[in-house]
């Protein structure tokens, strides 16, 4: 098959979005499939190349709050672009302009379109301004954008719940899956891993782990409330918070005023190795987002054999992934005491934390990337086809 990705946040990748869409986009062309990509032209140091893909970038804007790009870009380009490339369907991941207008072009052409529903309403809003004043007007452009794709993916049962509020389109639910061999412990050396704990002081000490952007919607203010409930029973205990964002500066000063400097480290953004050894050397994941609608986070954690906890919201589908008791708990956002009493649990009884990890590990499986990139394949076939799936 002939695909296009269209996503204002891929290579290289910012969130959840971009994460997804790099690795749909990588399995794919490992598997034969002529894959282009239409995302945004950054100021990055340096922009990725990838062997076999034809990346497309045009002019874009920084987000605040570090939130990625915005590309520009008409549909008479686009059009241009997939009549070039002879494009037989289109996956497009975000209701943006670019989004917008690579509908416009792929409808002019004929082109099956998949619209990927990333993005929550509390996503986009600034948490400072009154909601009644924006939400009405997302909501409606949500329902006008996600009306008009021949079908729906979402990646988990409740982002289904929450894309049907927009849409009458079929739906399918395909997690974004993980790559099970790039989270392996094999790839990670005793000495990588030993050097790592050294970098960031953790010597013997149990570690929690806590990793994503720094912003309002995600939450990471709580962790320091639940350390400091938690270092009062194991002061041993470490948080890594690994990820930057524009609370970076406000945690730092409220971590001061609690006297946890020794306690909570701020790593800033890890990728590669760093990154797998971030999450290696952690016992346990703890997520207190507000908004999730899977949590690839969450994945790589289970990859790499952790306990999760994941705080209680009614818009966080990370909850889904959580056997209470199993492989790890949900927790209050309103009670630090809660997440901390579990954590102690976990860490009290070495028979429980190991029970939970390899339940994570066993978990995972379910939503390995091969799995979901076989079932958007079988998506794809149906619609170029024109064969409809059951859904």
């Amino acid at each position: 098959m002939r695909i296009c990705f269209v996503s204002d946040q891929t290579f290289p990748s910012v969130g959840g979005e971009g994460v997804s869409t790099q690795n749909f986009s990588l399995e794919l062309r490992k598997k034969r499939h002529v894959v282009i990509i239409i995302t945004s032209r950054t100021k990055e140091p340096f922009l990725m190349v990838v062997e076999g893909i034809e990346i497309y970038r045009f002019f874009s804007i920084s987000l605040p709050r570090e939130k990625g790009h915005f590309a520009f870009v008409s549909s008479k380009k686009i059009f241009s672009i997939l009549k070039r490339e002879r494009i037989e369907i289109i996956q497009i991941n975000l209701p943006t302009y670019l989004g917008w207008q690579a509908l416009r072009g792929a409808k002019k052409l004929g082109i099956p379109v998949v619209l990927g529903f990333h993005v929550q309403v509390g996503n986009v809003l600034p948490p400072q301004l009154p909601w009644f004043l924006m939400e009405k007007a997302v909501e409606s452009w949500f329902s006008h954008f996600y009306n008009r794709g021949d079908l729906i993916v979402v990646p988990s049962h409740f982002a289904g719940r929450i894309a049907r509020n927009y849409t009458h389109r079929p739906i399918q639910v395909i997690s974004n899956g993980i790559d099970l061999d790039c989270f392996s412990a094999r790839r990670a050396s005793l000495e990588d891993r030993m050097k790592f704990r050294e970098s960031y002081e953790l010597g013997r000490s149990p570690a929690l782990l806590y990793v994503g952007r720094l912003s309002y919607e995600k939450n990471p203010g709580y962790l320091i409330e639940i350390m400091g409930s938690l270092l009062k029973k194991r002061s041993e205990v470490k948080l890594l918070m690994v990820g930057g964002g524009i609370l970076k500066d406000k945690l730092k000063e409220k971590i001061a005023s609690h006297g946890l400097k020794n306690a909570i480290i701020l790593t800033g953004y890890l990728r590669g190795k760093d990154l797998l050894c971030a999450y290696l050397e952690a016992d346990i994941l703890i997520l207190p987002s507000f908004y999730e609608l899977q949590s690839i986070v969450a994945l790589e954690a289970m990859a790499t054999r952790n306990a999760i906890l994941i705080g209680k919201s009614r818009e966080n589908a990370a909850q889904e992934l959580v056997k209470e008791g199993v492989n790890g708990y949900t927790f209050s956002l309103d009670d630090p005491q809660d997440a901390s009493d579990k954590i102690e649990n976990i860490l009290g009884n070495e028979k429980l934390k190991r029970s939970m990890q390899e339940e994570s590990y066993r978990m995972v499986q379910a939503h390995s990337l091969e799995r979901s990139v076989s079932r958007l394949e079988n998506i794809y076939k149906s619609l170029i086809n024109g064969v409809p799936e059951k859904y």
